[in-house]
């Protein structure tokens, strides 16, 4: 039975409420379209809230802890293993264009392909955007300055939108994706894995000012529930983000036009994901291939009178969009509540191709493919999260954060306050449920330690 291709597509700092499937507002008929034939995840969280070990985890398919990447100025180490190098060798065609965010790691990251663009705008190194910057210096308008701030953490758009850095992913992806294809045509050619990852719609929030933009009304950008003042509840970090985005020091429609930019963004990566799909279609492959698509982390984006996101562990950065497409025609896809973690897209890819032998030690080990392959699904019970010396649990809408070597923490009943405004951490009614999420934190971090598989001794009983 021929195996399916594999098409991941990914965000940057995407809020879990920006498709118009979830959120009217939101202008996204192709991400919407296509979630009507996957499985869409009502609870997908990332494993961190900062690009580099979320990243990380996605890629080894373990969590930031595990694969020695915790932080954002820590790299993956040389030793450890990619899901895309275990994809080549299963026998995978593999490829990579947009953003990764590997850094100074010198690990080896499986791609036959590369077209790795590590920035959000020209402004970015020049050798971290090498493909982006040879695209604009072919068109004239490559010129490395720094552009104003006109929006909160974000600037208006004033030239081509063909110039914008996700166009430009979006087109070469396609482009690169639609040549593969018709290249390798033959019965016996391999099955082809594809990242395809838009740098949006992170900060600087720079689509005010385009068509895009213009399909909103600003009055539709409301504020969120959740206030900065909502932040005296909370640990002493909350209030040193950077100082630019506390949204309170703005007149409110300078928020409401930064909000506008964000939605923007995800219009025009729509658009291009949109065209990829149609792509599929054309060249008849859309029905043969595992679609994912997900972000790295969330954005504030109005929680708490904040916008961009730090090291914290609040449902903005945390809960994000996933859903799944499977090699199935005419799927009819379907929502669910479990907890899932993005991390197992590592487990899901390597389960699709067929070589679930891959899945190693420390790996999440939870393929959606469960959810399309078989009858019943073993779901888990809770999802944990870490943001470093910050870690958490969910079980049961109970949220518990444990903040290591301090006397604070944080915790929510997110069945009675989704949008984390009460903090129950001291609260008499909730230590029972606060002690059975640490308990739930301490086993995970028990099994993420090294060798934590191991029995005692050859004879030792079982405890």
């Amino acid at each position: 039975m021929r195996r399916p291709n594999i098409l991941f597509l990914m965000t940057d700092e995407q809020k879990f409420d920006t498709f118009g499937f979830v959120n009217s507002v939101l202008k996204t008929p192709n991400l919407d379209k296509l979630i009507s034939n996957s499985v869409f995840f009502n609870n997908a969280y990332c494993s961190n809230p900062s690009c580099v070990p979320s990243r990380a985890a996605i890629v080894t398919g373990k969590y930031p802890t595990a694969c020695q990447c915790p932080t954002y100025i820590s790299t993956l180490p040389k030793d450890e293993v990619t899901f895309m190098a275990k994809l080549q060798e299963a026998g995978y065609y593999t490829a990579v264009v947009g953003k990764q965010h590997f850094d100074a790691s010198e690990i080896y990251k499986g791609y036959d392909y590369e077209c790795i663009v590590d920035g959000h705008s020209q402004t970015a190194p020049y050798e971290n955007i090498v493909a982006f910057a040879e695209y604009l210096k072919e068109k004239g308008v490559y010129k490395v300055k720094q552009v104003g701030e006109k929006l909160i953490c974000g600037s208006e758009w004033t030239g081509d939108i063909e110039n914008h850095i996700d166009y430009f992913i979006g087109e070469k992806g396609r482009e690169w994706l639609a040549n593969h294809i018709d290249t390798t045509k033959a019965a016996d050619a391999k099955p082809w894995f594809m990242t395809l990852s838009f740098p949006g719609p992170h900060q600087p929030y720079d689509c005010e000012g385009t068509a895009y933009a213009a399909n909103y009304n600003l009055a539709d950008m409301t504020l969120e529930e959740s206030k900065v003042a909502d932040l005296e509840t909370k640990p002493p970090h909350y209030k040193h983000l950077n100082p630019r985005a506390y949204i309170d020091q703005y007149d409110e429609e300078l928020y409401r036009r930064t909000k506008r930019s964000y939605y923007a963004n995800m219009s025009l990566i729509d658009e291009k994901i949109g065209e990829v799909i149609a792509m599929l279609k054309e060249k008849d492959e859309y029905d043969n291939t595992l679609i994912i698509f997900s972000t790295d982390h969330g954005d504030f984006m109005g929680d708490f009178g904040l916008v961009t996101k730090a090291q914290y562990l609040s449902e903005g950065l945390m809960h994000v969009p996933l859903f799944v497409k499977p090699p199935i025609k005419d799927f009819q896809g379907f929502r669910t509540n479990d907890l899932v973690t993005n991390i197992d897209i590592a487990s899901t890819c390597l389960t699709a191709a067929k070589a679930p032998e891959k899945i190693t030690e420390h790996m999440e080990n939870h393929p959606y493919n469960d959810y399309w392959e078989k009858d019943t699904v073993s779901a888990r019970d809770y999802v944990y999260m870490e943001a470093h010396d910050i870690k958490g649990v969910i079980r049961d809408g109970i949220k518990t954060l444990y903040y290591v070597e301090r006397d604070y923490g944080e915790l929510y009943d997110l069945n009675t306050d989704p949008a984390e405004r009460i903090n129950l951490w001291d609260d008499p009614k909730y230590q029972t449920a606060k002690m059975a999420g640490m308990a739930k934190i301490i086993d995970k971090m028990f099994w993420l330690s090294p060798k934590s598989s191991m029995q005692w001794n050859v004879n030792a009983p079982k405890i």
